[in-house]
């Protein structure tokens, strides 16, 4: 302990020296202080005061509110981040495997593609779904002839979702399976493994700390997204960081908005830590010498197609979306 507080000092005198790298990031920490660690100050704060007092008021009146309509916010929220985390993980799994592995053609313009939803505006999604698949959509009532579709509920939500957020599993897995050397698929295969055998005892494997951290940064994302709840939710599945936002700027009860924020806040920042302090050691690395290309086929002509049409579907909704 006194050895990385010695280490921090010396390293504070270096970053002296240098006054212009030392102003930027003092400016990026006071930046960090007022415009994160403040506000989850008050809002903690709040959420546990009454009348200037300690208490667990607030809590209770918003988990007994109408019914348990804000525990089945919570619900609906949480069911919502493990549908979007589960689904998104997959998707992106498929799309950076069919990239990394399958050599199929066109992989600039699929990793490019991939990149849309991460730079669009957040109501976007939500926007375009309801032009599409809604009562009057382009593709539900024109192309289809559907005079019932729905695009508002858990449905039309979940798919804005995993559309959004698939792209940031993407990144992620697309890197873990670019730092499996090859090498290991082409010994499995040299000993006798087939296909899907080498996918399911190696490559599946040495994918699995990739996939669960991809998982929860999906799932935290879900849980803080308010662009579109806030368009595709409805009231029939109240989603918690709109109600919060609703009970602050409607109710004017902002003690009881913080409650539902600070309720809110419990299941991310656990997801947070799980994939910093537990995930985040079950990396695996493969120490090989300079980077390798396998000299076999990992994917069979077939499955190389296959995987094509479906990396073709995913970029025609994002396209479209």
């Amino acid at each position: 302990m006194k050895q990385r507080i010695i280490a921090s000092w010396h390293n504070f005198i270096q970053l002296s020296k240098d006054p212009l790298l030392l102003g930027v990031i003092l400016l990026l920490l006071l930046s960090l202080v007022l415009f994160i660690i403040y506000p989850l100050y008050k809002v903690v704060v709040v959420s546990f005061q009454v009348n200037g007092a300690f208490s667990f008021r607030n809590f209770t009146d918003v988990l007994t509110y109408s019914n348990g309509y804000y525990l089945k916010a919570l619900f609906n929220s949480l069911w919502m981040g493990v549908a979007t985390a589960v689904l998104g993980t997959l998707i992106a799994y498929i799309f950076a495997y069919s990239l990394t592995r399958a050599n199929i053609p066109g992989r600039r313009f699929f990793n490019l593609i991939a990149t849309i939803p991460i730079i669009s505006p957040p109501f976007i999604g939500a926007l375009a779904v309801i032009m599409l698949f809604g009562r009057n959509g382009f593709v539900s009532s024109t192309l289809l002839g559907m005079q019932d579709a729905n695009a508002y509920g858990a449905k039309g939500l979940l798919f804005a979702q995993v559309l959004t957020f698939f792209p940031v599993a993407y990144i992620t897995l697309r890197g873990v399976l670019e730092s499996i050397s090859p090498t290991l698929e082409d010994a499995a295969m040299d000993l006798g493994g087939n296909r899907f055998t080498i996918f399911r005892k190696v490559t599946l494997p040495l994918s699995i700390p990739g996939i669960a951290s991809s998982m929860l940064v999906l799932f935290v994302e879900s849980l803080a997204d308010f662009g579109n709840p806030l368009v595709l939710a409805g009231a029939q599945f109240p989603i918690l960081s709109v109600q919060a936002y609703l009970e602050i700027t409607g109710m004017g009860n902002f003690a009881k908005g913080a409650a539902l924020a600070f309720i809110l806040l419990v299941p991310s920042v656990s997801a947070y830590i799980l994939q910093k302090y537990w995930v985040s050691k079950k990396q695996y690395v493969t120490v090989t010498g300079k980077p390798t290309q396998s000299s076999n086929d990992v994917v069979s002509a077939k499955a190389r197609w296959i995987l094509f049409g479906v990396c073709c579907l995913i970029a025609f909704f994002i396209i479209l979306v």
